[in-house]
């Protein structure tokens, strides 16, 4: 059965009953849009069938001037100082913008949220400051984290510190350019499907996207609890290590976390010994449609400069890892529906709701649903038309073909110690404006080919920079066992040792 596509009404009436305010065009633009994106359903259907704060104390100085923030990289500069004699005392940390700091305000790089200030700092917030962080500022990132290149914020495209022309990744961009450039020390990343890990590898530095669970999600912004993960965005591996043993750690307010969560000394556990390291690195990583030779080679080169330290390094298949990122897309689609239908929180578990976020974004979605932009509205559709012609049947499907995937993976890690990609298939790409909505949605998610299925199946992954091409920053991403994340940094550590 070839699933049926939508016609002009049903777009048009999906349109209405989420707010978007379509014109004739745009029902017409996504209507082809919605009938090119079954395919991945297409994917689905074919594997199916075979197998708290005080705000008083912080002082905020608003939006800096262009000529201060030339890449975009900040929304709003704060002053939030934390606890003295911590392990990060006096530590300069940049917070994404979907991610609560209380006092200060959260657009989540959308106009549709401009003038929320949420009352209570997110768990990750509160423990920064509780090891003594010096919040200095709100990072600018893709509006509501919906493209992976950086170039739907409507604060301003985020503009790669390497070559301004070129874009520094999303949809965590702002924090990657912060860190790359010297105006943060460490900084908060969001990632659903490449968020941390492909601005990083484009800016040049270091993004870990922890174990699903590791790091609280409570009080930030997400896209469906089942992907969603912050983690942090650093200089270099030892960082990221150091912000982790600060975040990690059970929140009774989270549901998306186990009832019991493993930790460990991350930094601590750092050697960079390769000796007893086995690498498997995955060939399908390298032969994605937008594969970028340039970028494999020195993701080969690095891996090889791996081997001859002393580690394993052996070249694998996993051949779901292609239908993986159709599996991981059709389960978003539907699991964003819901969540914009929730007003951003959803029903149905137990935690913290976020009472003074789900009123304000109840409100201005419904006001200004059609200053959304293309990649939201795309989402939003192709997810409800489903849902509604499909009963939800694939989306079912999909969130069951999830396990196949995680087993997939896990069958290699029971052999390995870490799994190798390159983060990214893609070099930056240059910053086009007033793309048309078929090149913008073109745009918009060819970087995450490697990293969305690590999202799905909620495996710690790190990327680490490598050697450039051309003067771009290129990233490897080391990828392993659900809560080893001690292995994943001291695999990057090692990589960033032989640079």
């Amino acid at each position: 059965m070839t699933l049926r596509p939508p016609t002009a009404d049903d777009v048009r009436e999906l349109g209405e009953q989420l707010h978007l305010d379509l014109d004739e065009s745009e029902v017409e633009d996504f209507r082809r849009l919605v009938t090119e994106g079954l395919a991945s359903y297409e994917t689905v259907r074919k594997r199916a069938g075979s197998t708290s704060a005080t705000i008083s104390d912080r002082s905020v100085s608003g939006r800096p001037s262009p000529d201060s923030d030339p890449l975009n990289a900040w929304i709003t500069r704060c002053e939030v100082s934390g606890d003295a004699d911590g392990p990060l005392d006096d530590t300069r940390i940049g917070v994404k913008d979907n991610v609560a700091v209380a006092g200060v305000e959260m657009t989540c790089g959308s106009t549709v949220m401009e003038g929320y200030v949420p009352d209570r700092d997110a768990t990750v917030v509160d423990r920064l400051l509780g090891a003594g962080g010096r919040i200095v500022g709100k990072t600018n990132m893709d509006d509501f984290a919906f493209t992976g290149n950086g170039h739907s914020s409507a604060f301003g495209p985020t503009l790669n510190p390497h070559d301004p022309e070129r874009l520094a990744g999303g949809s965590s961009g702002g924090s990657a350019i912060a860190v790359a450039t010297g105006d943060v020390d460490l900084a908060v990343g969001c990632d659903q499907g490449g968020s941390v890990r492909v601005p990083a590898a484009w800016c040049g530095v270091v993004g870990h996207k922890p174990t699903h669970g590791l790091v609280p999600y409570t009080g930030i912004v997400g896209i469906e609890n089942t992907i969603d993960h912050v983690g942090p965005i650093a200089p270099d591996v030892e960082s990221a290590a150091r912000m982790l043993d600060v975040v990690a750690g059970k929140d009774p307010a989270d549901p998306r976390q186990p009832d019991s969560v493993p930790v460990d000394d991350y930094a601590a556990a750092l050697g960079g010994d390769v000796s007893d390291l086995s690498v498997a690195v995955v060939e399908e990583g390298f032969e994605r449609p937008e594969s970028d030779e340039a970028v494999n080679e020195r993701i080969r080169e690095a891996l090889d400069a791996l081997a001859a330290a002393g580690a394993t390094v052996d070249y694998v298949s996993i051949p779901m890892h292609h239908d993986a990122v159709d599996i991981y897309t059709v389960a978003l689609n539907e699991g964003t529906v819901a969540a914009f239908r929730g007003e951003g929180v959803g029903h149905n578990w137990e935690g913290w709701y976020n009472t003074s976020w789900v009123q304000a974004f109840g409100k201005y979605r419904r006001a200004q649903g059609g200053d959304l932009p293309p990649s939201v509205k795309y989402t939003l559709l192709i997810g409800a038309y489903t849902s509604e012609a499909y009963h939800s049947k694939y989306y079912a499907e999909a969130m069951n073909l999830r396990r196949d995937v995680t087993d997939a993976y896990d069958d290699v890690l029971s052999e390995y110690d870490v799994i190798a990609t390159p983060t990214t298939p893609q070099l930056p790409h240059e910053y086009t404006p007033d793309q048309d909505r078929f090149a913008f949605l073109d745009d918009a998610w060819g970087s995450l080919g490697n990293t969305c299925q690590f999202n799905a199946t909620g495996h710690p992954a790190v990327s680490v920079p490598v050697d450039p091409v051309d003067g771009l920053p290129v990233g490897v991403q080391f990828v392993g066992s659900q809560f080893d994340d001690a292995t994943v940094l001291n695999a990057g550590y090692a990589v960033e040792r032989l640079a």
